[in-house]
């Protein structure tokens, strides 16, 4: 009990560095993937689907930050009711192989569990849980759904191998935070540099990235340069325990890293 009120306690004087680091990693997101020029009534079934999914993370996300709970509970609700809906009536809508029909519907289960999670979490007004219940999301049913529907046989390219690592160790860093573990956030940081420091060489960008002009492969090396630059100030940050610090540098690793270069390259 003593552990769980000092935790309590820590996750008070850290929640403003989480809300930070969690909304500008979801705002990023939606400006990298959200097709502005386009109405969602002229979208494919499933892209319309998506992009409504990415709107409601991105609301949670808002009222994370804050600490505008109802906002959180609502978007959690639709998140559920799409998903219900979905089951129900739509899986047949998006052209998908009849025979991985189930597959999908597992994966439109764990978003609506997921999104119970967050509701419940918001209406208690509970932070870590909502944040939870955004990881379940993530992991176990956005990202597991893209891992299987996105590339041929379940099977990642290494390009995307790549950003899962990141993905990966940028949800760890936002963990370390939640929990004030700084020591997690280090590690992280330094897999982040390990992985900057062996992508950022001519002949693996060639061979990974297929970035055989000049201009590309130099313009892709900056952006990797600038990955590692941020991770190495959260290490450092981490090392002195400056959560808000940590926060601002992975929120410019996204804008000027990830976003930058999603938006050049994809």
């Amino acid at each position: 009990m003593y552990n769980l009120q000092m935790l309590l306690g820590t996750w008070t004087s850290r929640r403003s560095a989480v809300r930070l680091i969690v909304l500008g990693a979801l705002l990023g997101l939606a400006v990298a993937l959200a097709p502005a020029r386009f109405a969602l009534a002229e979208l494919r079934p499933l892209v319309r689907v998506m992009l409504e999914n990415l709107s409601d993370v991105e609301q949670i996300g808002q009222g994370i930050a804050l600490e505008d709970h109802a906002l959180v509970e609502r978007a959690a609700k639709r998140l559920r009711r799409r998903a219900e809906r979905i089951k129900k009536n739509d899986i047949q809508l998006f052209g998908l192989d009849p025979a991985r029909d189930d597959l999908f519907d597992a994966f439109l289960t764990v978003q609506i569990q997921a999104s119970i999670v967050i509701a419940n979490a918001a209406k208690q007004q509970d932070v870590r849980a909502a944040l939870h219940g955004m990881q379940q999301l993530t992991e176990s049913a956005c990202m597991a759904c893209h891992q299987n529907f996105r590339e041929p046989a379940g099977l990642l390219r290494r390009p995307v191998v790549f950003m899962t690592t990141f993905l990966k160790a940028w949800r760890e860093i936002t963990r370390g935070l939640a929990i004030n573990d700084f020591s997690l956030v280090e590690r992280q940081a330094r897999e982040i540099k390990t992985v900057e420091r062996a992508l950022n060489k001519r002949s693996v960008i060639d061979e990974v990235f297929g970035l055989h002009d000049p201009e590309d492969r130099e313009a892709f090396q900056s952006y990797l340069r600038h990955l590692g630059l941020q991770a190495n100030e959260i290490e450092q940050a981490a090392a002195e325990k400056d959560g808000a610090r940590v926060a601002l540098a992975v929120r410019e690793m996204w804008e000027g890293g990830c976003i930058s270069c999603h938006e050049r390259f994809r």
